[in-house]
C-alpha cells in the first residue's frame, strides 16, 4: 500500500482547538480552575431539618447553649438526648449515685455493664456517642451539698433541668436561680422542674421574665390596605385596566385590586372607607363590576378579602401591651436587646401613621410571576425604608442609655422589624408560690369544675404536690411500700389534699381517682413516660434557648392512662 505524501494527510475540523503543547495528566487537572461546589457544607446537612425550624439564629444559639441535668434518671437522659442531637455545646450531668439494675432497665443510655459505677459518667459516655460535637461532663458531687458550699456553679450553665430531685433541693434550686435573677443585669436560668409517677408526669418551668424574638404566627403580613403607603397606591392607580387583555387581567394581584378599588372609593366618598353593611355592599359590587370575564379568580379573592379595606390597621394590643411595661419605657445599659428594640419601636409609633414598620413578606395569590415580584418588590422596598427610620430612632436610643450603635447586631435588628408582630415578653412567677399553695393555684382551685376536660389533669397535679409534702414528712414517696400499705398511703395524701383545696369533708371521684393513680405508680420511671416527658422538656428547652416560638407557661400535666395532658399557669 503506497505512503500517502504528507499533502494528502487528511487533516483535522478546525473547530477542534490543536494544542501547540502536550502536558501530562497532572498538569491538566492541576491547571484548571476549581469548579464552586453548590452542595451544603456537612455541618448544614446534619442540621437540614431543624434549620427549617429556627433558622441558622435559633441554631447558633443552641451550639452556644449549656445545660445542667440534676438527677440522671430515664427522663432527664431522653431530655438531654433530645437536646444533644440538635446540637447544643456543652452538658454537664450532676449525680452521686451509682448505677442499678433498676436504672439500666429503664433507662436506654445505660449498659448491663453500668451497674456499680458512676450513672452520671457512664450516661455522659453514651450520650456523647449521639453527636461527637457536643461536650459532655459529669459531676458527682451531692445537689444539695453543692448548692451550699457552690451555687456559683448553677449559676453558670444557660438552663438546668431537674429530674425527680427531692422537693426540698428543688425549691433550694429554684430560691437561688430567681434570687439571682431579680439583682440589675443578673442572670435569668431557666429552671425546667420534672415529676413524674408510673403513667403521670408534670413539668415546671421557672423564669423571671424570657424574651421571643419570633414566636412564629400563623401569618406575618402587614398589607395595610386600608392605609396603603404611597408607592403601592400609585402603582395600583398607575394600571390601565382598559388595555389589558383578558389574560394579564385576570391576574393582577388581588392585593393590587383592592388598593385601586379603595383609593378609587375614598376620592368619591370625603375620604372615608366604607362605613356601613350598605356601603361595604356597595364596594363589593362595585369590585365586581370591574370583571372582564366571569371566572377570574384573582376577583374572587379580592372579594373575599376586601373586609381587609375597612379593617383598621392599629398596633397589636398584645404589642401595645408590650410598650407599656416599664422594663420597656425605662431601658438601661443593663437592658435586654429586646427591650431596648421595644423600646425604639415605642418612638416609631409614636408618629404618624402610628404603625409597626411594614413587613416585606406577602400571602400567596393568583397573579402572574411578573405581577407578583412587582408587587413583592413594592412592599421590600417600603421595608427599607421603615428599616432605615427604625435604626435611626434606635441608634438615638442606644446613645441615650449610654451603648455604642452596634451593640444590638445588624441581624437582630432586620429580624425584629422584619417580624415585630412576632416578639412576645412572658413574664414568670417563683416556683416556692405554687408549692406553698398560693397565687395562681387558689385561683384555679376555686374555680374547679370536675365537668371540664382538664379536670383529671388538675386533680393529678394536686396529687403530686400532696406527695411532696407525703415526702418531706416521711423522707419516701407514697406507694413505694407493701400493697397492703398502699391504701393508706393513698388517704393521707387525700387528706393533704383536702388542707391543700380547704375542704373537709368528701370530694369528687375523680380527685380520688387521680390520688389513686399517681400512688398506684410509686413514683417509678418507666421508659414510655420518660420517653414522652423527655421530648416535652427538649421542646421547651429548645424554645427557651433559641428565644423562639411561645414556651409553657408555666406548668403541664401529662395523664397517659388517658393520653391526655393540660397546662396550667400557677
Amino acid at each position: 500500500m503506497p505512503v500517502s505524501s504528507p499533502s494528502t494527510v487528511e487533516r483535522r475540523p478546525t473547530k477542534i482547538t490543536k494544542m501547540d503543547d502536550s502536558i501530562d495528566v497532572v498538569q491538566a487537572t492541576t491547571g484548571t480552575s476549581d469548579i464552586p461546589s453548590y452542595r451544603p457544607d456537612a455541618k448544614t446537612r446534619r442540621y437540614d431539618r431543624q434549620l427549617r425550624l429556627w433558622a441558622s439564629a435559633g441554631q447558633r444559639s443552641l451550639e452556644q447553649a449549656r445545660v445542667l441535668l440534676i438527677g440522671c434518671d430515664a427522663t432527664g437522659c431522653q431530655a438531654l438526648k433530645n437536646l444533644v442531637l440538635p446540637g447544643i455545646s456543652h452538658f454537664t450531668i450532676l449525680s452521686p449515685q451509682l448505677t442499678s439494675a433498676q436504672d439500666v432497665a429503664t433507662n436506654f443510655f445505660l449498659h448491663p455493664d453500668s451497674v456499680g459505677s458512676s450513672i452520671a459518667k457512664e450516661s455522659v459516655k453514651y450520650l456523647k456517642e449521639l453527636n461527637p460535637s457536643v461536650e459532655g461532663a459529669a459531676r458527682l458531687d451531692d445537689p444539695a451539698s453543692l448548692l451550699l458550699s457552690d451555687p456559683e456553679f448553677f449559676l453558670s450553665f444557660t438552663l438546668i433541668v431537674a429530674s425527680n430531685l427531692e422537693p426540698s433541693t428543688v425549691l433550694q434550686l429554684a430560691d437561688l436561680l430567681w434570687d439571682a435573677s431579680s439583682t440589675v443585669g443578673g442572670p435569668d436560668i431557666p429552671l425546667i422542674v420534672i415529676r413524674n409517677s408510673g403513667f403521670v408526669g408534670r413539668v415546671e418551668i421557672q423564669l423571671r421574665e424570657h424574651s421571643v424574638v419570633d414566636t412564629h404566627p400563623d401569618t406575618t403580613h402587614t398589607l395595610r390596605l386600608d392605609a396603603p403607603f404611597p408607592s403601592l397606591e400609585q402603582h395600583a392607580r398607575s394600571l390601565d385596566y382598559s388595555s389589558m387583555d383578558s389574560m394579564e387581567h385576570s391576574h393582577i394581584p388581588w392585593v393590587i385590586l383592592l388598593v385601586r378599588a379603595a383609593s378609587l372609593w375614598k376620592e368619591s366618598h370625603g375620604g372615608l372607607i366604607p362605613q356601613t353593611s350598605e356601603e361595604k355592599t356597595e364596594f363589593k359590587e362595585l369590585l365586581k363590576s370591574e370583571k372582564q370575564k366571569g371566572d377570574e379568580e384573582n376577583y374572587d379573592e379580592a372579594l373575599a378579602q376586601s373586609y381587609r379595606v375597612w379593617s383598621k390597621s392599629e398596633v397589636p394590643w398584645e404589642l401595645k401591651q408590650l410598650l407599656e411595661d416599664d422594663t420597656v419605657n425605662n431601658v438601661s445599659v443593663n437592658s435586654k436587646n429586646l427591650h431596648i428594640l421595644l423600646h425604639a419601636l415605642g418612638r416609631y409609633v409614636s408618629s404618624p401613621p402610628h404603625l409597626p414598620p411594614t413587613a416585606p413578606s406577602l400571602p400567596d395569590m393568583h397573579s402572574s410571576t411578573t405581577s407578583y415580584i412587582a408587587l413583592q418588590n413594592l412592599y421590600k422596598t417600603q421595608y427599607q425604608q421603615d428599616l432605615s427610620r427604625f435604626q435611626a430612632l434606635l441608634v438615638a436610643v442606644l446613645n441615650n442609655v449610654g451603648l455604642p450603635e452596634d451593640a444590638i447586631p445588624q441581624e437582630e435588628v432586620e429580624s425584629f422589624v422584619r417580624n415585630v408582630g412576632g416578639v412576645g415578653v412572658i413574664k414568670g412567677t417563683p416556683l416556692r408560690e405554687s408549692r406553698e399553695g398560693k397565687g395562681a393555684l387558689q385561683d384555679e382551685i376555686a374555680n374547679f369544675d370536675e365537668e371540664v376536660d382538664s379536670a383529671t389533669c388538675f386533680g393529678m397535679y394536686l396529687a403530686l404536690l400532696a406527695s411532696e409534702r407525703f415526702y418531706a414528712t416521711h423522707s419516701r414517696w407514697p406507694g413505694t411500700t407493701p400493697s397492703e400499705d398502699m391504701a393508706k398511703d393513698s388517704r393521707e395524701v387525700e387528706d393533704i389534699v383536702k388542707g391543700v383545696v380547704g375542704k373537709q369533708d368528701e370530694f369528687s371521684d375523680i380527685l380520688v381517682e387521680s390520688i389513686g393513680e399517681v400512688v398506684r405508680g410509686g413514683f417509678s420511671t418507666i421508659p414510655t413516660t420518660a420517653a414522652f416527658l423527655g421530648g416535652v422538656v427538649a421542646q421547651e428547652a429548645i424554645k427557651l434557648v433559641t428565644n423562639q416560638y411561645t414556651p409553657l407557661d408555666n406548668t403541664v400535666i401529662v395523664n397517659l392512662v388517658k393520653s391526655e395532658s393540660a397546662k396550667f399557669k400557677f
